[in-house]
């Protein structure tokens, strides 16, 4: 499952980031590192940017890039 699918306030971690290593590199200084915990607080109309919840912090990135991370749900 990818970040874009992810339900409204359901908490997840990161498993795979994209493959392309410039845009992974920003992502992991943005905090979007393997293995943090994140839930969508936030999904705007017609495919616009989703807001996260991240490592205490309110953070937005947009569709296509949401559509290229992958996640796994937490154990409960």
């Amino acid at each position: 499952m990818t970040l874009y699918e992810l339900p409204l306030n359901q908490p997840a971690y990161i498993s795979y980031l994209p493959a392309n290593f410039a845009l992974s590199a920003q992502l992991i200084e943005q905090g979007f590192a393997l293995k943090s915990e994140i839930l969508l607080a936030h999904k705007a109309p017609f495919n616009g940017p989703l807001a996260f919840h991240l490592h205490g912090t309110k953070m937005c990135l947009p569709a296509t890039i949401a559509k290229q991370i992958n996640i796994e749900f937490l154990s409960k």
